[in-house]
């Protein structure tokens, strides 16, 4: 089998949780994947139902999360969700503003994504990320009131790492098509690792 974009060849991925699993996934925690030394703590809104049922974070293989961050720059070749040590050795790291899995995002309240920031800084004081790139425009700005933010380079930081804001790399996300999403991710890339 081989990825789409670039012709890599895959490892076969874990099956797929049944419909059964994935619903009963449903309001699951998906603890936070921590590297040993974090340059990039990815943040994204919430954890899907089949990272709940898996465990495994951005865990449906179809986002494009995982071919932007291979195309990008952040890996050699596109990563499954379950290839965990291979996004940690790179110094990624990856959490959620809510740790609760739904079907949606949209069934995330405001409150609920407010309610997060606490838990996030607190993760961020006690790894020390160089980066904290949230991936989601609309859950930013809520939970920090920055109803204005746009993609890129924050001027705030949290705790005592940069903030970095990118687009949702959701397929539902149809503003951001793969070209603008690895390109927006490569930038982020360039300053945390300098091109390496």
């Amino acid at each position: 089998m081989f990825d789409a974009v670039g012709a890599q060849p895959l490892a076969a991925p874990p099956a797929r949780p049944p419909r059964a699993e994935l619903l009963a996934a449903y309001d699951t925690a998906v603890p936070d994947l921590v590297a040993p030394r974090t340059t990039v703590l990815l943040c994204g809104i919430n954890p899907s139902l089949e990272s709940g049922a898996t465990g495994f974070h951005f865990g449906t293989p179809s986002n494009r999360l995982w071919p932007v961050l291979h195309l990008a720059g952040f890996t050699p070749r596109r990563l499954h969700p379950s290839e965990t040590g291979e996004l940690t050795s790179r110094g990624l790291s990856i959490t959620n503003l809510v740790n609760r899995s739904t079907a949606r995002a949209d069934e995330i309240s405001d409150d609920e994504v407010r309610a997060g920031v606490a838990r996030l800084t607190e993760l961020v004081e006690r790894i020390s990320p160089r980066w904290v790139a949230f991936l989601g425009l609309a859950a930013y700005r809520v939970g920090f009131g920055r109803r204005r933010a746009k993609v890129g380079r924050q001027p705030e930081t949290l705790g005592p790492a940069g903030i970095w804001l990118l687009p949702n790399p959701s397929g539902l996300n149809a503003h951001y098509q793969l070209p603008d999403l690895v390109r927006v991710y490569g930038e982020l890339h360039e300053e945390a690792y300098g091109g390496m």
